[in-house]
Order: structure tokens, then sequence, then C-alpha cells
């Protein structure tokens, strides 16, 4: 299944996000990043964390089958939507190339290989290169703060 595709609950949740906030909390230990589980418009408990960067804002979320995907946002971003090649640096590593889905001011990146995902969970920054330019976000505290996100998700799946 291609990972749009896969996505689209995901995605139509997040560009809900964009609207008004619902109370967010401060996620201990991971300093800047805030939960929300409740989006604007979605009846159902949806668990978020973000962060604002210097030059892109990160949500994290965990989709329909249970993966982590980081969504990367900023205002100004305009797109009709489709799948994007993606080349990202971790602190200042090597960079890699990696697949994504760009819609609106979104630019959504499931995070599938669990390798990727342990070292991002110690990453501070990000540096993005997208087709329509280059992108710094802050994620230090993202481990802490997925943890936090699959708690309350685990809450909102008990408590349903």
């Amino acid at each position: 299944m291609r990972p749009f595709a896969r996505m689209w609950p995901v995605l139509v949740a997040s560009v809900l996000a964009t609207a008004p906030a619902a109370a967010q909390t401060p996620i201990a230990g991971a300093e800047g990043w805030l939960l929300a589980d409740q989006l604007p418009g979605v009846e159902q408990r949806t668990c978020t964390a973000r962060i604002t960067g210097p030059e892109a804002n990160t949500t994290l979320i965990i989709n329909n089958v249970g993966l982590p995907v980081l969504i990367l946002g900023r205002a100004d971003w305009n797109h009709a939507g489709g799948e994007i090649r993606i080349t990202v640096s971790i602190d200042g590593a090597a960079p890699f190339s990696t697949g994504g889905s760009a819609v609106g001011n979104l630019v959504l990146v499931s995070i599938e290989d669990p390798r990727l995902l342990e070292r991002l969970r110690g990453a501070n920054m990000l540096d993005w290169i997208f087709p329509f330019g280059r992108f710094r976000a802050n994620v230090r505290g993202l481990g802490t703060a997925l943890d936090a996100v699959r708690a309350c998700a685990n809450r909102a799946a008990r408590a349903s």
C-alpha cells in the first residue's frame, strides 16, 4: 500500500490540527513538546505531541497501523498533495533519502524503520530537504514525546 494512502486517516486529523488547538499540556522531560488528546472537529480522542522549530513545526502522531508519523508544517507552505522524495539529516550526520506526503501546509513522514526510530528518539535537530526548500526542525525530547503519545493513545483505547 502506498504511504500516502496508508496515512490518509492521519492526514485528515492532522489537517484539522491546524485549527485552534484543544487543551495542550507540557510533556515532562521533553522541553517544548505539548501533548493534546483531542483535535478540534474530531470526535474520538486523538493523541498528538507538538513542538515549534526554528523553521518548521513538528507534530508527532501514531497512525492507524501503530507507526509514528512526523508531520512538519509551516503556515506559508501550500501543496496540492502527493508523494515526495525527502532528504533528512539527524543532528548533522550524513543525510539519507526517504519518502513522504505533502498536502496543504503539511509534510507527513511515516517512520517504519525501527533503527531510524531509535536514532530519532535521541535526536536534537532535523535538517529536512524537500523539493521546495530546506528547513530545520527542533525535535529534542522526541523519544519522551513519543512515549507520552503512546501512553495517551493506550489510555484512549482503554476508555473507548
